[in-house]
């Protein structure tokens, strides 16, 4: 299966009536991370033929109260024409922010028409804005839905990822499982998995994320994120070249059309020239692939990190990448070593808890209590089943993710 990506017409309409909206648009990123498109109920009026005149209005009195339901105070929304209007999204992107839009879309068609046929759903990518007109690509409904599936898997059964169906087996195994001698003469084995971190309010696929589980080969025993400080610099360079390794093979030949990745990455990697020099030769991914779509997680801000340093850092690997979060230190005191900072998002992992669910969600709260406001994104990662969503939603999270173990998402290759 090829990875190249499928070039797509692009058609231009005008957008004359919205001129204070792409004001506010104009220098932000919301174009090249997907997160600006138009929405059209063409379907409605082509079947209402000459009674359109008379539907018009409550079409779109309908469409403005499933606008307001779905989009946040922070995201934006303008009638452009008698049939489109123009949605742009600070609360999603890419994909994610598309399957919003969709999903708006096939409320009202449902409404008006009875049901939501594909060939109905109608929108549009905005690539490029040019004084009062919007260059814009058409979005495969279907992509949009296959975010949507891989949100809700099928339980106990282990979910089928659309996306890992787009690396072939034969490419994934030249970088998983992945193993070396590790600086105490052990053997090191990393068997990744991958991840589906889910929007809690509109249940969305938004971000992919990889998960290295590290493990001791000779025997078996797992190195946990917390005795990762024991392994020496260059045994965490090996890991973190791993990881990005991985990783490339699911970054997004278009933002528009397919979720980032997060990369889970060790901060004191990342503080070195060494570690932003593999940031800049991901195999297989032009720098502006990792820029559009790789977001780093550091896993080991803790206590004692510099400040300062760690401001620098986020800086300078924020330039080169989609952006940076930090995954918190599960205590009381977990804001104290990312102060000062500006991350994209804050990340607690539950998954080495082993809390029962009346204190798993207790400590939910609390740790949800201490990131809110710090940052867009506050995910709750690491968990071990769907009933978890409700918990992290309840508590103030926007993101969450189960834990995938190694080899939990069924390959299916293609021919």
């Amino acid at each position: 299966m090829s990875d190249a990506p499928v070039d797509t017409p692009i058609t231009r309409i005008s957008a004359k009536t919205a001129s204070t909206v792409l004001e506010r648009l104009a220098g932000s990123d919301r174009l090249e991370r997907g997160g600006v498109f138009v929405i059209s109920v063409e379907a409605i009026r082509e079947r209402s033929g000459d009674r359109w005149d008379k539907k018009r209005d409550d079409v779109w009195g309908y469409m403005a109260r499933k606008l307001n339901e779905y989009l946040s105070y922070q995201d934006i929304h303008h009638q452009l024409s008698d049939t489109d209007v123009l949605v742009a999204m600070t609360t999603e992107d890419g994909v994610a922010a598309q399957a919003v839009g969709m999903r708006v879309l096939e409320e009202v068609l449902e409404f008006f028409l009875g049901s939501a046929d594909r060939r109905d759903i109608r929108i549009r990518a905005v690539t490029r804005i040019d004084g009062d007109y919007l260059s814009c690509a058409d979005v495969d409904p279907e992509a949009i839905a296959a975010a949507r599936s891989s949100a809700t898997p099928a339980e106990p059964a282990p979910a089928f990822s659309p996306y890992r169906s787009r690396v072939s087996a034969e490419r994934e195994r030249e970088r998983n499982p992945v193993s070396f001698v590790a600086f105490n003469g052990q053997a090191i084995q990393i068997d990744f998995a991958l991840e589906h971190v889910v929007s809690l309010r509109h249940g969305v696929t938004a971000v992919l994320r990889i998960e290295p589980t590290v493990t001791f080969r000779d025997t078996g025993e797992v190195i946990p994120v917390r005795k990762f400080g024991r392994l020496a610099d260059e045994d965490m360079l090996a890991i973190d070249r791993a990881t990005l390794a991985f990783g490339g093979l699911f970054l997004p030949e278009d933002a528009r059309k397919q979720p980032p990745v997060i990369l889970p990455v060790s901060f004191r990697t990342m503080g070195g020239r060494k570690g932003r020099h593999l940031l800049l030769n991901v195999p297989g991914a032009s720098n502006e692939k990792v820029r559009q779509g790789a977001m780093l997680e550091f896993i080991d801000v803790e206590r004692g990190t510099p400040s300062g340093r760690l401001v620098e850092v986020v800086s300078l690997v924020g330039g080169i990448t989609r952006g940076v979060l930090a995954r918190l230190q599960p205590n009381r005191e977990a804001l104290g070593p990312v102060s000062g900072a500006r991350f994209n998002g804050l990340v607690a992992d539950f998954a080495d808890l082993g809390l029962p669910d009346a204190r798993l969600e207790t400590f939910m709260r609390s740790m949800a209590h201490q990131m809110r406001g710090k940052a867009p994104a506050l995910i709750a990662q690491g968990l071990a089943e769907r009933i978890h969503f409700e918990m992290a939603d309840d508590a103030g999270f926007t993101h969450a993710a189960i834990r995938a173990a190694p080899g939990d998402v069924t390959r299916r290759d293609v021919a």
